[in-house]
């Protein structure tokens, strides 16, 4: 039996939940001493192996770890991650997604970009036609980060944009870069923009909730996005430019030129927009939450006779993703709760030199990170690695704002879609098979890591 093979069997409910209880189990008679540690671990590692393996839906999982933590504590524990701003910010951002979609915004803006980029030799050019429209559908994916929180809920906006612009081109390699390519610059751009992204907005939950140390938009944007987001971009759009291009003997349809079409719904949607990311632009004047700005935008889209949408439309709007995300609220407050985190934070504090330069310090918190999200997916990782970097930051005298930012950079630095729930969804549109995406996204993550990472750790370093 090969090693897929003894994966999927892993993989199957009856064999997934065995071992998730059985390991669960012995850790809380090994740690029966321990008290409430022991019960809170063993409900971590529960949730976390099935998330791993994910026999059931994630979000499922969380229900259970919910569950289970409001019998084994209390209900006020298992459910506080319902009152994070940071969950319902997701929340409003599937609305937000929703609402844009029905709006027709992200086709007609999709129709526009493509319609302006593609110059009226390009029938005949098919590289430079390639190369203006990667490089047109990325900036546009990408700035679609300013106003949609959540990569998965940009990626689903996007997909049959980009699927429609591939298919200008009879060459496969086209459809896959012009995919890939603005896929992957809505994914990994995000790490520059606070609320464009689910690591983002738990990190600083975390930090709010934990440390009582808040992280403004605008904060996270002048740390991060010059590097993370802008370059990163740049940098995915050459990678993709590279790995993915049409033969120079392909040829290109013309898209028509919608340039004067009136779409007022898409018009008053993108208004719309603009005023949620108004708000979060501004928040240094008011200190407003960026949930504020995203309610400010459901309240618009849905306003009768105002709006482009109404409530009755969302129906199929899967909203499970919550419990998934409140699951993982309460077990990162729950291992702070029994004093799991400081221990392991005490331990951590022994790792790493005490007389290290802050550079080095976060190079190897990066490590750490990374390092755990090859074990379980990235949003299970900054659970539990989360509530024990914020007391070694606190104990050590280290600038708490880098040191979420470091763990940031390496929760969106992945190599295989099994760590982000956002690539698998990538790979299930069909476009790209595995090895395509496999080899893409080892290539981002690779760049990023030899050219970005000591760039952001030097700018860190001249900051602090």
């Amino acid at each position: 039996m090969d090693g897929r093979s003894v994966m999927e069997t892993l993989r199957t409910p009856r064999i997934a939940f065995a071992v998730a209880i059985a390991i669960a189990a012995s850790i809380r008679i090994g740690l029966s001493g321990s008290g409430d540690v022991a019960w809170m671990l063993a409900i971590t590692i529960f949730c976390i192996l099935l998330w791993i393996l994910a026999p059931i839906p994630p979000a499922y999982t969380g229900l259970i770890g919910i569950g289970a933590i409001s019998v084994t504590f209390s209900t006020e524990l298992a459910l506080i991650g319902f009152q994070k701003p940071a969950t319902w910010l997701i929340g409003f951002g599937l609305l937000m997604g929703e609402a844009t979609r029905q709006s027709g915004l992200a086709n007609w803006a999709g129709d526009w970009i493509t319609a302006r980029t593609v110059p009226k030799g390009g029938a005949t050019q098919p590289i430079q036609t390639y190369r203006r429209l990667l490089l047109a559908l990325s900036v546009g994916a990408h700035i679609l980060a300013f106003l949609i929180p959540s990569s998965l809920v940009r990626i689903l906006i996007i997909a049959p944009v980009l699927t429609e612009a591939g298919e200008l081109f009879d060459d496969r390699t086209a459809h896959v870069g012009l995919f890939l390519g603005p896929a992957f610059a809505t994914f990994y751009g995000s790490s520059g923009i606070l609320t464009a992204d689910l690591p983002n907005i738990m990190l600083t939950g975390f930090g709010g909730s934990i440390a009582n140390h808040h992280v403004s938009w605008t904060e996270w944007w002048f740390h991060m996005y010059p590097i993370m987001g802008l370059t990163r971009v740049l940098l995915v759009c050459a990678i993709v430019y590279y790995l993915f291009r049409p033969d120079p003997s392909s040829s290109v349809d013309l898209p028509v030129d919608t340039r004067n079409d009136t779409p007022r719904t898409e018009r008053r949607m993108l208004a719309v927009l603009l005023v949620g990311t108004a708000i979060w632009m501004t928040d240094f004047i008011h200190g407003f939450h960026p949930v504020v700005g995203a309610i400010a935008v459901v309240v618009l889209a849905f306003l009768p006779r105002i709006g482009v949408i109404d409530f009755e439309s969302v129906g199929e709007t899967d909203f499970s993703i919550l419990f998934f995300i409140a699951a993982v609220f309460a077990i990162g407050n729950g291992l702070a709760a029994t004093g799991f985190t400081e221990d392991a934070a005490g331990y951590l504090l022994a790792l790493i030199p005490t007389d290290a330069a802050l550079a080095v310090v976060l190079a190897i918190i990066f490590m750490i990170t990374f390092l755990l999200t090859f074990l379980m997916e990235g949003l299970a990782v900054a659970s539990v690695l989360t509530p024990i970097l914020i007391p070694y930051a606190e104990t050590a005298g280290l600038p708490l704002t880098p040191v979420l930012m470091s763990e940031t950079l390496a929760l969106s630095s992945y190599f295989f879609p099994y760590q982000s729930a956002v690539l698998v969804v990538i790979l299930a549109e069909g476009t790209a098979d595995t090895g395509e995406v496999i080899r893409t996204t080892i290539a981002c993550s690779l760049a990023t890591i030899v050219l970005l990472l000591p760039l952001q750790l030097a700018f860190f370093t001249l900051l602090y």
